[in-house]
């Protein structure tokens, strides 16, 4: 009796540490910055991820941020600045590929338009789809604060699908050809630490 006791706290001490270090070895939350967008266009994105769920390199992540787009001359509308947040999904297939799909909502404002030299205030609703890996720089001690390093490079497509007060956009700096909101070929280099 004394044995069967004494190797059902062995297994049982056992298992608890292999399990205490598997949850200390995976983390949920990270936080993620765009570090090529304050270059261009001159926006930059911040935000939080959270794993929802995992089943070996498939799992999928929660995002949530805010954009701020700091004021900038556009020759084809005027002086153009954006602040919005951000809620997103991150999809892993395979190891460190992924796809994501985001959608920032948000005010933006245009001052000094470039024919009609009005100011306009919108609410607006844009939609992104990105393609991306995820390279792994650092890990550190599972006892240490940030557990891990990372960056992703992704490729994407942004739509404006929903603006309150438009305004007229132009094809080019002739200012002939009024075109709108057009969809956008982003590029994105996030950096990231989890916790």
């Amino acid at each position: 009796m004394k044995q069967t006791i004494l190797i059902f706290a062995m297994v049982l001490t056992m298992t608890s540490t292999l399990l205490s270090q598997k949850v200390e070895n995976s983390s949920t939350f990270a936080v993620e910055t765009d570090i090529l967008w304050p270059f261009f266009p001159g926006l930059t994105r911040t935000q939080a991820t959270i794993t929802l769920w995992q089943d070996g390199d498939l799992k999928g992540d929660l995002l949530v941020g805010v954009n701020s787009f700091f004021p900038d001359d556009r020759e084809t509308e005027g002086r153009f600045s954006e602040y919005s947040i951000v809620t997103g999904y991150r999809q892993y297939l395979w190891q460190g590929l992924h796809v994501e799909f985001s959608q920032s909502t948000g005010m933006s404002v245009l001052d000094n338009h470039v024919t009609s030299r009005k100011s306009y205030t919108s609410y607006d609703w844009a939609v992104t789809g990105y393609i991306g890996y995820k390279f792994d720089l650092a890990e550190f001690n599972p006892t240490s604060v940030i557990k891990s390093l990372y960056i992703i490079p992704q490729f994407g497509v942004e739509r404006v699908i929903y603006k309150s007060n438009p305004w007229p956009i132009y094809e080019d700096k002739t200012l002939t050809k009024e075109v709108g909101e057009r969809p956008i070929i982003l590029g994105s280099l996030r950096f990231g630490c989890t916790f």
